[in-house]
């Protein structure tokens, strides 16, 4: 079985503000080149549900995104819908800690979703405001792991230079590993997924979470950031008990990254552990 642990998809509304964006962002780079910022496919939920399809994959967490904290509520319902339709997704929720966090909490659990995402860049908040805090203590009390989205500023930087700018605009720090460390030492009971292989842009700084047992990292995103034998002793430093396939779909083409994954050097006892073994202990199931 593979389950692919980080997949978008979006209304037609958000798609085309998505696009308007990742172009302001990241025009002058090549769609080939694989730091770009863009939606490959569709991007709805059918072309979701098909392209995983046809990559084999057996199931999929399926992670709502949205910067506005008023809506979260309707993407938690629209995140439920879609799981009702399609008995393969695994549905998560979205919160806000400068929202409703409890309400839309509540809600969540009334559904049946199996997690939180949240995307610190995207949202902009840090893991070290005390709201986010008390709304972390709130999901560990409610015992759901939470998918957490990566960046590290100047890793970022270094990467795509032309991106300096928005950092300084917006004052944002970035979602980082002595960050996720703070907040998982806060939080012993909260299940933290780090996205993106614990720190995109910033492996080179994973120190801080290799030895914490409550931290995930997926492998989302990845392909063509990393060589292939630089995710394999990434997944067997932290132990692939603790890692979990994702593709980042649609911003990485579900069939390609699923062939990726099945080129990597692993032994299939840990190809199996980390294509679903850890995402469904994770789950309870």
């Amino acid at each position: 079985m593979i389950i692919d642990a980080h997949t978008h998809a979006f209304e037609p509304e958000d798609l085309k503000v998505i696009g308007e964006r990742m172009g302001l962002l990241d025009s002058q780079l090549a769609d080939d080149d694989p730091n770009k910022w863009f939606v490959r496919g569709v991007g709805d939920l059918a072309g979701l549900v098909t392209g995983q399809a046809e990559a084999g994959v057996d199931r999929m967490v399926l992670l709502p995104v949205s910067g506005k904290k008023e809506r979260c509520a309707d993407l938690i319902r629209w995140s439920a819908d879609a799981a009702a339709k399609h008995p393969q997704i695994i549905p998560f929720g979205l919160l806000h800690p400068k929202g409703r966090p409890r309400e839309d909490l509540d809600l969540l659990l009334s559904l049946g979703l199996k997690g939180v995402k949240l995307h610190p860049f995207i949202q902009r908040f840090s893991l070290d405001d005390a709201d986010t805090q008390a709304m972390l203590g709130l999901i560990e009390e409610a015992g759901l792991p939470v998918l957490l989205d990566t960046l590290h500023a100047q890793g970022m930087i270094r990467a795509k230079p032309h991106l300096e700018w928005i950092m300084q605009t917006f004052g944002f720090k970035g979602c980082e590993p002595e960050q996720i460390a703070r907040a998982a030492q806060a939080h012993p009971r909260l299940r933290i997924i780090a996205a993106h292989g614990g720190s995109l842009y910033g492996w080179e700084h994973l120190d801080p979470l290799y030895g914490r047992d409550n931290v995930y990292f997926d492998i989302s995103y990845l392909k063509g950031l990393l060589e292939p034998r630089q995710v394999v002793e990434l997944i067997r430093r932290k132990g692939p008990e603790r890692m979990i396939y994702g593709s980042d779909c649609p911003y990485r083409h579900p069939g390609r990254y699923r062939a990726w994954f099945e080129d990597l050097p692993l032994t299939p006892a840990e190809r199996d552990q980390v294509a679903s073994a850890t995402i469904l202990e994770l789950l309870g199931e």
